[in-house]
């Protein structure tokens, strides 16, 4: 008997705890709360931006101050989005940070940020989440994601080295030179000062060749990749892929071999070797 009433009592408990309000087990209605902060910023000065988890999205605009707008979400109840707090330090750089205040937190920031087009972004991290760029300055800049695309649309002044573990990467209107890594997602290029280098582990890469200030490598463990190389443009090519053909086309490329998986050649007077590789799928080169 005393078992019995045991077992009823702890079904009990379990049944009440599923039932009471604010249980945090069961994903419910999402659950937001925003977070808004102006900072006076000087021309020239930095930022950098560290997220635990979410998107980070950010675009110039013509005021004198930066705008941050985060969005905490949830749907494990209020009781987590106290869990997360936005630190803003001002200083040069400026750094905007998501903080983790509690165990095991089962919630998300997105953030929003308007920024002078004096001030260069120098760093964005985020753990899950896409980074997006609008007309934001950088030099040397850093946009790192484990998990989601990073889409860049406008970059005046200065390099981009962007890196996601999984999600594609485009960047485009980038005056610098790029580097683009993924681990699974393709990689697009366009309208961009240089190339340093372009690697994905699962997808296509398409990409326009401006300029090349060393030897780069592209390549793809697998999907296609196509390559439009500016007029002008002094290199070597070698590019070689297992399962497919390479294709030569609008292109003024002296071939020095070619076997059908193969091409090697050069543009112009030659110069630094531009490295083209996948393991299944279809090379193109073209010219722009």
């Amino acid at each position: 008997m005393q078992g019995a009433i045991h077992t009823a009592l702890a079904l009990a408990v379990l049944i009440a705890a599923a039932v009471l309000p604010g249980c945090t087990e069961v994903p419910g209605p999402e659950e937001t709360e925003e977070f808004n902060r102006t900072v006076s910023v000087e021309p020239g000065s930095g930022l950098a931006v560290v997220n635990r988890n979410g998107g980070v999205n950010v675009s110039a605009w013509e005021e004198d101050y930066v705008a941050v707008t985060a969005v905490k979400r949830t749907v494990y109840g209020r009781t987590e989005l106290a869990k997360v707090g936005i630190e803003v330090t001002e200083g040069d750089p400026l750094r905007i940070e998501t903080v983790h205040t509690g165990m095991n937190v089962r919630a998300s920031v997105d953030y929003t940020i308007l920024l002078p087009s004096g001030v260069v972004l120098q760093r964005v991290e985020s753990s899950n989440g896409p980074i997006e760029l609008s007309g934001v300055r950088t030099a040397g800049t850093e946009l790192r994601t484990s998990n989601g695309p990073v889409v860049v649309n406008g970059a005046p002044s200065g390099d981009i080295a962007a890196v996601s573990s999984n999600g594609g990467i485009a960047l485009r209107g980038v005056e610098g030179y790029v580097t683009a890594k993924t681990s699974n997602g393709g990689i697009t290029v366009e309208d961009c000062g240089g190339v340093a280098g372009l690697q994905t582990s699962n997808g296509p890469i398409s990409a326009e060749i401006s300029a090349v200030r060393g030897d780069v490598t592209v390549s793809s463990s697998n999907g296609g990749i196509a390559l439009r190389f500016a007029e002008g443009l002094n290199a070597r090519v070698v590019a070689t892929t297992s399962n497919g053909r390479v294709a030569v086309h609008d292109l003024p490329l002296r071939v020095g071999e070619s076997t059908g998986t193969s091409v090697t050649g050069s543009l112009g007077d030659g110069g630094p070797t531009i490295t083209v590789t996948t393991s299944n799928g279809g090379i193109d080169l073209s010219g722009l």
